[in-house]
């Protein structure tokens, strides 16, 4: 193992023991990983966190999965946190294939080296998460909170967007940055969550290590991102996944398409276990607990079906009821 560091401030609950390290991915970009701990009765839990998300932010996440029972780690995407950047000499950090963000998963994976594995996931990782289980991922189950299957609502501005994308990439600006709203330093205004404290977590990450800033998205990333999306649509790649799955969806989200977690849920029945928290902006993780709650009761549920802790698996694996 290689030691990483990770950064820790006293406003963001971090379990005692956390730990971090590198991971080569196939390419040779190194991805942290951070080990959170925990019993490990119901298997090992893999948090992929949404986009410019470090890993630390994780940390209450990770405290809320260990009581129930899990061995929590979270990736850093590549790109993000502390993991591999793109810098002007070295492009294994550029997004411009989700591929790569689906390497670095099967290489985590194959390093914990867990006998039962559930995936955790918020938004863009929701959308990694999905990519690597259509590639033959193995979990007991994946949970999916306010996964980012389609970003706009409206056919027009998809369309616009992959024609930007296109023509700047074909013109050598694909590694220039896209615009995007800044909501991480300021609570007033932000479109992400309504708990001030929670919203916090990350300001103060930031604050306290700016190596965590916040990667600008470019044209390469938007155009892989819209690509992977479009991948997961193609017939029979969402029907191949054999792992069940709750989404948890955010209805006041404005970054996320809610309406396309319906459309997933009406076209796969018996593929998607689809829940509903009215209200709630896009992060549900870091929202009011009257909506977070809404998602650990599903999760609960859902957990309670398809991964009981070691004490309720009888000696042939099946669940003791």
């Amino acid at each position: 193992m290689t030691n990483a560091r990770f950064v820790h401030v006293d406003s963001v609950p971090m379990p005692e023991g956390t730990h971090a390290e590198w991971i080569d991915s196939r390419d040779g970009a190194k991805i942290r990983l951070l080990h959170f701990g925990g019993s490990g009765e119901r298997g090992k839990a893999l948090v992929i966190p949404g986009w410019a998300e470090p890993a630390e932010k994780y940390g209450e996440v990770a405290l809320d999965l260990i009581d129930r029972g899990f061995d929590v780690s979270c990736i850093d995407p590549r790109g993000q946190g502390l993991s591999q950047r793109l810098t002007d000499d070295d492009g294994r950090g550029r997004i411009d294939d989700f591929t790569k963000h689906v390497d670095d998963v099967d290489a985590v994976v194959d390093h914990l080296q867990a006998e039962r594995l559930t995936v955790v996931t918020h938004s863009m990782g929701g959308l990694i998460g999905l990519s690597w289980l259509a590639r033959g991922g193995k979990a007991e189950a994946a949970m999916l909170s306010a996964p980012a299957t389609r970003l706009y609502k409206s056919p027009v501005m998809r369309g616009v967007i992959r024609g930007v994308c296109g023509t700047l990439i074909a013109l050598g600006m694909g590694d220039q940055p896209a615009r995007a709203a800044n909501n991480a330093m300021t609570f007033e205004g932000n479109t992400l969550t309504s708990d001030a404290g929670r919203h916090a977590f990350l300001r103060d990450l930031l604050i306290a290590d700016e190596e965590l800033a916040l990667p600008r998205p470019t044209f390469h990333f938007v155009d892989a991102f819209q690509k992977a999306q479009a991948a997961l649509q193609k017939p029979g790649v969402i029907e191949g996944i054999d792992v069940p799955i709750l989404i948890v969806s955010a209805r006041e989200d404005s970054w996320v398409d809610a309406t396309h977690h319906d459309v997933l849920a009406a076209h796969h029945p018996g593929k998607f276990e689809l829940v509903k928290v009215e209200g709630a902006l896009h992060e549900l993780f870091m929202e009011q607990d009257q909506y977070r709650d809404q998602f650990w009761d599903a999760f609960d549920r859902f957990a309670d079906r398809y991964v009981p802790k070691t004490s309720a698996v009888s000696e042939d694996g099946s669940a003791n009821v």
